[in-house]
């Protein structure tokens, strides 16, 4: 059995990114300090591209994050200061304003994976994700049944596609409080222009007929790429730092802005974390350190 977490998100607009910008501080930044996490076997992100916000069905969200965990674990069986800095960061991140209702702003499921249509995936191709919910008054018996067993022929049916999955909710875990969603689908094309023409087809139609049937309206929805951020061969990186001595380590936090450099320790307390794989992450837009020292800082705008 293949668990999988999924979380979705938008762009936190008061920060001052745009979409493009918070999904490459998602992959380069924030993502990157979220792989040190030692539960995570696999890493996953799927970025909504800008021309799928031209067509219909459009994204509702800018990205996701998939997580293989080393066990089926959920959120809140991580320890409480489990990696300490990645709450901050995320809030900064992500739209978290306290408002409802917060179907744009998050998604969360933990889902057993059934593979419905086996084929290729993967970097360069076109990743289509529905989040869903079951319509009112189904069981969750009747839905799950209904969703592999009709509505899952129907799907794998459309032209174009290379291969699709479905990602049934685990109901029967601690975590199940914190599900905003009852699963989702993933639909792989090789290209935009072959989801546009699957979306056109009458296999399309068909589809969404069925699924008038079986899925509540709102669907979270993101259409774009993959971007791998951690997998088998992941090793936790010194970003550049071991083959520095501690004057360039300096000069380094100098040149990108951070006051640290006025630290007399600072250098020294990055080198040993680098040496003992515990720096989380250092960009031009954030350091932080996993050992005892817990750096947490961000350049002075």
């Amino acid at each position: 059995m293949t668990v999988k977490l999924l979380t979705a998100a938008n762009e936190n607009r008061t920060a001052g990114r745009t979409r493009e910008q918070a999904q490459v501080y998602w992959a380069e930044v924030h993502g990157k300090l979220v792989a040190n996490r030692p539960t995570l076997r696999r890493y996953h992100h799927y970025f909504s591209i800008p021309e799928a916000y031209e067509i219909n069905p459009k994204p509702t969200f800018i990205g996701v994050s998939m997580f293989w965990n080393v066990e089926p674990l959920a959120p809140t069986q991580m320890p409480p200061d489990a990696f300490w800095p990645i709450g901050p960061d995320d809030r900064q991140l992500f739209d978290r304003e306290p408002r409802w209702p917060r179907n744009d702003q998050h998604a969360s499921i933990l889902a057993e994976e059934h593979i419905v249509l086996d084929g290729k995936s993967g970097e360069g191709m076109l990743a289509a994700l529905f989040m869903v919910c079951r319509r009112p008054g189904l069981s969750h018996r009747d839905f799950f049944e209904h969703w592999r067993g009709v509505h899952g022929p129907l799907a794998a049916a459309l032209p174009g596609l290379r291969r699709y999955t479905q990602n049934h909710a685990v109901l029967d875990t601690a975590g199940r409080g914190n599900l905003t969603h009852e699963g989702w689908s993933e639909f792989w094309f090789d290209d935009l222009a072959a989801f546009q023409r699957a979306v056109a087809s009458p296999e399309w139609a068909a589809m969404e007929k069925d699924g008038a049937t079986l899925f509540a309206p709102e669907m979270g929805i993101v259409i774009g790429r993959e971007y791998v951020q951690k997998d088998e061969a992941w090793k936790p990186r010194d970003w550049g730092v071991q083959g520095l001595d501690e004057e360039q380590i300096r000069e380094r936090l100098r040149s990108e802005g951070y006051s640290l450099a006025d630290d007399p320790d600072a250098p020294a307390k990055i080198k040993a974390a680098a040496e003992n794989d515990m720096l989380g992450v250092w960009t031009p837009e954030h350091l932080v350190t996993l050992d005892d020292s817990r750096i947490d800082v961000r350049p002075v705008q």
